[in-house]
This record gives C-alpha cells, sequence and structure tokens, in this order.
C-alpha cells in the first residue's frame, strides 16, 4: 500500500495599472490581495500483481481571477470588486485498476463540487442618453458539481501493434441560484433604468438572481470517446491513427439588457445541446541517426477528413439551433510537420 498527502499555500496579489481610461495620478488600481492553499491526500492499494484500487481527495481555495472576479470591468476599469471570495474546489475520485503483459485498464468515478465560482455575464445596453454601453452582472456564490465516471485501456495483442481507448460520462450542472448586481464598463453600477446609481439620485442597484439550479453546465462535452491504433511497422517508426468522439456538449447562456429587473428573477432552463461529432487524427515519427545524434521527423493531420462542426455557442430563448448565436465552428484540417535533433 502506498499513501501520500501534500499541501501548499500561496498569495495572490492583482492590480490594474491604465494608461487609456485614467490619467497618471489614478492609473494604479487598489491591490487586491488573497490568501489560497491546497491540501490534498491518496491512498493505492494493491490486491495482487494485477489488480489495485486507489482513491483520492482534495481540497482547492484559489484567488478569483483577474477579469470578472477581482475587477468588476478588467477592460476598462480600476473598480475593485468589494465582493469577490476565493473560489473553492472539493473533490474525490475512487478507481480500480488492472494491470497484465498484454491488457491494462483503469475504471473511476469523480465527484467534485464548486464553490464561489467566479462568474460574469457581459451585455450590450442603452444608457438613458441613448448612448452604446456594455454592462456586467457580477455573480456572487456561484456553485456546480460534476461527477462521473472514465475508463481507459490498453490492449497490445502483437508486438507491433498497441490499441488504446477511453470512454467518460459526466454529469455538470448549477447546483444553486446566484445573486449578482449590474456595472457599467467603467465599473459603476446600474440602476433598473440603466441610470448610474450616486448619493444625488438616490436609486437602488440593479439586483437579480439567476434561477440555475440543475441547468446543465455549457462549455465541455460530457460524453467522451476515443480509440487509438498505434503500428510499429519497423525499427523507429510509428503510425498512429485516433478517433476521438463529443457529445453532451451545451451551449452557455446569456443575460440581455431585458432581463435587468430590480430584486428580479431570470429564469433558464438546460441549454441548447450542442450536435455531436468525431473527428480523426493521424500522425506519425520516424528515429534515426545523423551521424551521433538522435533525430526525429514527425508530423500530424488532425482532423483528417476535414469533419465541420460546432464547438461553442451561446443558448438562444428557443434553446435550439434556429435560436443560438455566438456560434463558434472547429478548425477544419490542419497539417504540421517537426523535425527534433538531440545535441
Amino acid at each position: 500500500m502506498t499513501a501520500f498527502v501534500a499541501g501548499s499555500v500561496n498569495e495572490t496579489s492583482q492590480w490594474r495599472y491604465d494608461r487609456f481610461y485614467y490619467d497618471k495620478a489614478h492609473a494604479k488600481s487598489a491591490k487586491v490581495n488573497k490568501v489560497g492553499f491546497t491540501a490534498k491526500g491518496g491512498v493505492n492499494y494493491k490486491l495482487d500483481s494485477h489488480h489495485n484500487i486507489y482513491a483520492n481527495g482534495g481540497f482547492i481555495s484559489r484567488a478569483p481571477f483577474f477579469s470578472g472576479g477581482c475587477f468588476l470591468q478588467s477592460k476598462s476599469s480600476n473598480a475593485v470588486n468589494k465582493d469577490a471570495v476565493n473560489e473553492k474546489i472539493m473533490s474525490f475520485e475512487l478507481g480500480y485498476g488492472f494491470h497484465s503483459k498484454m491488457f491494462s485498464a483503469n475504471v473511476s468515478a469523480y465527484h467534485t463540487k464548486w464553490m464561489d465560482k467566479t462568474m460574469a455575464k457581459s451585455m450590450d445596453y442603452k444608457t438613458i442618453e441613448g448612448d452604446e454601453d456594455r454592462a456586467t452582472i457580477n455573480m456572487q456564490g456561484v456553485n456546480s458539481i460534476h461527477q462521473g465516471i472514465e475508463v481507459d485501456a490498453n490492449f497490445k495483442p502483437l508486438r507491433w501493434l498497441d490499441v488504446t481507448g477511453m470512454f467518460s460520462i459526466g454529469n455538470w450542472r448549477w447546483i444553486n441560484n446566484p445573486e449578482g448586481y449590474f456595472y457599467n464598463s467603467l465599473g459603476q453600477p446600474l440602476a433598473a433604468d440603466f441610470d448610474v446609481v450616486t448619493p444625488e439620485n438616490n436609486k437602488q442597484p440593479a439586483k437579480m438572481t439567476i434561477v440555475q439550479d440543475g441547468v446543465k453546465e455549457g462549455g465541455s462535452a460530457q460524453l467522451t470517446a476515443a480509440v487509438g491504433l498505434n503500428v510499429y511497422p519497423m525499427k523507429g517508426l510509428r503510425i498512429s491513427l485516433d478517433w476521438n468522439y463529443f457529445s453532451n456538449n451545451y451551449s452557455d447562456y446569456t443575460v440581455s439588457s431585458n432581463d435587468i429587473s430590480l430584486n428580479g428573477k431570470k429564469e433558464f432552463s438546460n441549454p441548447w445541446k450542442i450536435p455531436s461529432y468525431s473527428v480523426f487524427d493521424l500522425s506519425a515519427s520516424y528515429k534515426f541517426k545523423v551521424g551521433n545524434l538522435d533525430t526525429q521527423i514527425s508530423g500530424n493531420i488532425e482532423n483528417l477528413f476535414d469533419q465541420e462542426y460546432i464547438n461553442s455557442a451561446y443558448d438562444g430563448g428557443g434553446h435550439n439551433w434556429e435560436s443560438a448565436y455566438r456560434v463558434f465552428y472547429g478548425f477544419g484540417r490542419q497539417m504540421s510537420l517537426r523535425l527534433k535533433v538531440n545535441f
């Protein structure tokens, strides 16, 4: 049996220096200092020469991000987010492994809870003077859960052939309804009528609750699979073909100017699920000598068949492809060639 325990403590200091929106006397913002730490441990127990079980756990407290965390509008304002707190991550993993000369595999289950996650949503709006501006709702206390099962395997039936595979399925979702305030591009709080809140007008900041408990988290495929073939036809030569599959990838939702409501709520449902897709990658490498120097030439063709696919998108009101916008397609076929010489 083997076990480990590790930890660390760090301090992060962040500030802005803005030569465009501020004069020299006010160009540097106040510093935001946050202390973070990590603590993790694990244990691995060998049942015999082929089987083992393991468990890992950890807790991370890290400083909020620079953008949408420490600063309300990091591109144009030195206004500090006074409500910024450390993001916390608590994770556990249980797994089983099998290893032999010809075949090896691992199966694991994970459960990760994100607490006080940095989350900001931006939108375009018109001020009461009719000017175009951009507002941000900075949400506090955003929590989510990532849990799932992962499997990976390696099979070597012949000396010159390796077959690899993996499968992962997850359930990533938001688990609470965070609150947030709206700020303009200068970091000034906004009222429900898009006016700037000042002591003189006695208006209340536009505070909203984002109802997202149980909504799927967007931005990453929650079901993935892969199969790879590695062939070694002669000494020093490797040829590989990989198939990668991505599914259960949800678009991200946005907040519009129509959603601003003093002490109101905005309810979201599961966003549009981006169509599943798969791509093939081909690669090869050859190792040889140039004099006494170890040399390797390698090449890659990613997305071999030039598959067209959507990588990410923002959800529209209809939760379908017709209303989705800011749709980003993945890269087409890409080729690269490298030469490496070790001196």
